[in-house]
């Protein structure tokens, strides 16, 4: 056997112990088949849930690295350390919470038939419907398609034009406008009160009673008054 044949063995193995096997059990797990109804059900909404997910996964684990190096971060002042971490904390706490609230409200399918019919509602109306037919029915493939049948087929791609602007309406609106416009604003004064429900939470130095200072001050005030006074009066 050379060393070739050892080779593509190899990678047969590999391919069929660490993807495809894995994969394949994956795909058989209970979970996956309410997966798959529910992406049949509503692709759009599926992947819109998965893209906003990872981005806010992503945004946790960032949040929570800023946050750890901050209080560590020899480089930061010790007295500004606890006010740049409970920035990092806020700013993280809020793109999480605006990216949510933004994705709810924009992927509403109110909101998202409203936005779609003012910015390309004139491209889906009746008269270009109208239009379209009578081009369609002009050519030699569609001459015989009945005026159900575009109206159904342009029905579809309206339906489909709208789920693409849903899906991207929304991820712009929870990264850009919730992420790079609100939460900014909002921040670096909560920020405050973070750093002060830090500082309250934080537990105060311990002093061991053997490095306690156990020096009387009190004697040494009055000795230093008595040879005060007798200055004055030898004076």
């Amino acid at each position: 056997m050379g060393l070739m044949q050892i080779g593509r063995d190899f990678a047969s193995k590999a391919y069929n112990y660490g993807f495809k096997k894995p994969f394949l059990a994956f795909s058989e797990m209970p979970l996956m088949d309410k997966g798959y109804a529910s992406y049949r059900a509503n692709s759009r909404k599926v992947i819109d849930g998965i893209s906003i997910a990872s981005i806010i996964l992503k945004d946790g684990v960032g949040c929570y690295m800023y946050v750890n190096q901050s209080l560590h971060n020899d480089k930061i002042p010790e007295d500004k350390r606890k006010f740049v971490a409970a920035l990092d904390l806020t700013n993280g706490g809020l793109m999480i919470l605006a990216q949510i609230l933004m994705h709810v409200t924009i992927s509403n399918k109110i909101v998202q038939t409203k936005m779609f019919e003012k910015i390309f509602g004139k491209y889906f109306d009746r008269n270009s419907k109208k239009m379209i037919q009578a081009v369609l029915q002009n050519t030699e493939k569609y001459k015989n398609a009945s005026a159900q049948d575009i109206s159904e087929a342009f029905a579809k791609i309206k339906g489909s034009v709208c789920d693409a602007f849903g899906s991207l309406t929304s991820l712009f609106a929870a990264t850009t406008i919730g992420k790079r416009v609100i939460v900014p604003f909002i921040a670096t004064p909560l920020a405050g009160k973070v750093e002060e429900r830090m500082n309250k939470n934080a537990k105060k130095p311990v002093v061991d009673k053997d490095t306690r200072n156990t020096y009387d001050t009190s004697k040494h005030v009055k000795k230093h008054a008595e040879l005060k006074n007798l200055n004055v009066v030898s004076g």
